[in-house]
């Protein structure tokens, strides 16, 4: 017994209630069953039980993060406040990264791009935010490595579920293991102070990338030279 859509014209191979395209309501219909001289011939629609279920983890996954990152920054704005409620601001961001996430997966865009674009204009976003505030630092030393863990551990969350080529995000994890790194340089050059989060943010981040590396093997490798001419 398949379920058809009458609108998309499509047989559904799945147990699923609505359609997948336009969310209508799908009738039951005998495959056997269908009129010989009907004008147009419907066209059977892949069984998607297992697509809806992986993007599905990966919004509780995504939200949950999303949530556990703002309890530890939180947490972290009351041990060291100096009367600024900046953790409010990184919510607003994480906030907008999960729709910005979920928007993605129902039109089907690109998540790399959209992702490393929002981390860039995060980074723009916090030191502004930090210079208008009183430039009091917060920014390098809580903000922006805890932002840079946040997108690796997002996008390996993405890596193991497999969306969109799993390998591609290689290139993101270098640019956050660079970021994090910059974010060293700059503390003992004297430019900003950072905080032992940095160290971590560079830790975590650079073990992220070895295992990938490790773990990936030629389709890493490939990648990689792929995207550097090697």
């Amino acid at each position: 017994m398949n379920r058809r859509c009458i609108r998309c014209n499509l047989n559904i191979a799945d147990d699923a209630i609505k359609c997948p395209l336009c969310n209508g309501v799908l009738e039951g219909s005998d495959e056997n069953a269908h009129d010989l001289n009907q004008e147009s011939v419907s066209t059977t629609y892949p069984d998607i039980s297992n697509s809806l279920r992986t993007m599905q983890l990966i919004i509780r996954i995504v939200i949950f993060a999303a949530i556990v990152s703002e309890v530890v920054v939180l947490f972290i704005n009351y041990m060291t406040f100096d009367g600024i409620y900046w953790s409010l601001i990184v919510g607003l961001g994480l906030l907008f990264g999960v729709l910005t996430i979920l928007y993605c997966f129902r039109q089907r865009r690109s998540i790399q791009r959209i992702v490393q674009v929002e981390m860039f204009l995060g980074i723009i976003l916090l030191i502004l935010l930090d210079h208008l505030l009183g430039g009091d630092g917060w920014s390098f030393k809580y903000a922006l490595p805890i932002l840079f863990v946040a997108v690796d551990i997002g996008v390996v969350v993405i890596m193991i579920v497999g969306i969109d080529g799993w390998q591609t995000y290689i290139m993101t994890e270098i640019v956050t293991v660079l970021l994090s790194l910059v974010l060293i340089i700059l503390h003992f050059t004297g430019v900003v102070q950072s905080s032992i989060f940095a160290v971590i943010a560079l830790l975590v981040t650079a073990l992220i990338l070895l295992g990938t590396l490790m773990f990936g093997q030629n389709m890493v490798s490939n990648e990689v030279k792929r995207r550097f001419k090697i």
